[in-house]
């Protein structure tokens, strides 16, 4: 019905971007992914500044696993609107998928001084600069993140790898436990995370996302 209503109002104005747009949402939520291309085509057909259709598109594409269109149609969307730190997050997104973690960090960091308190964006920030060991920015942003989503335990088990890796031990397993009595659902990963406690090994990000 949703679908419906959206064709007509195109129908009636073929010029209504927004609308093409719409249809490009419920066809990605219905997994139907060429429909939702052509829709947001139309869109940027209808309004060649219709951020919202490159964002659709750099969806679709993030989604099918070709990171190199989807940077494109972020990008080009950040272009038209370089205040939106989800478009700035997209980007930095995509980077990390493909392993460029310095350039995911510049552009996590870009879209958390736009919104430093979106907790999400702060937290892949965080993730990139343990990543990429650099370890008392990782604990500031952390610290944070700890104050802005105090019962998020993907938060807690990112700090028990952080300690982890500072070879801090009980505020290691501190840590773990809380994400664990949290998220009962990770229980074997956190087990795990604890009882790697007695080995070297560097970290592994597994159970985020």
């Amino acid at each position: 019905m949703a679908l419906k209503c959206f064709k007509r109002a195109t129908q009636l104005n073929p010029k209504f971007a927004y609308a093409f747009t719409l249809q490009g949402h419920e066809h990605v939520s219905n997994e139907e992914y060429e429909k939702a291309l052509t829709a947001y085509r139309l869109a940027i057909s209808a309004d060649r500044r219709h951020y919202n259709a490159y964002y659709g598109i750099g969806r679709v594409y993030e989604r099918l696993g070709n990171y190199d269109k989807a940077y494109t149609h972020f990008h080009s969307a950040s272009i038209i609107n370089p205040t939106n730190a989800v478009l700035i997050c997209c980007i930095g997104n995509v980077l990390e998928k493909q392993r460029q973690i310095v350039q995911a960090l510049q552009y996590f960091s870009k879209a958390t001084e736009l919104a430093p308190q979106a907790a999400q964006t702060r937290y892949k920030k965080a993730r990139a600069l343990l990543a990429l060991n650099q370890l008392d920015a990782a604990h500031k942003e952390l610290e944070i993140l700890k104050t802005l989503a105090p019962d998020e335990a993907t938060v807690h088990f990112l700090l028990g790898k952080l300690y982890k890796v500072l070879n801090d031990k009980g505020s290691a397993v501190r840590h773990f436990t809380i994400a664990l009595n949290l998220d009962p659902k990770a229980s074997q990963q956190i087990k795990e995370a604890i009882e790697s406690l007695e080995d070297d090994d560097s970290f592994d990000d597994s159970i985020m996302t």
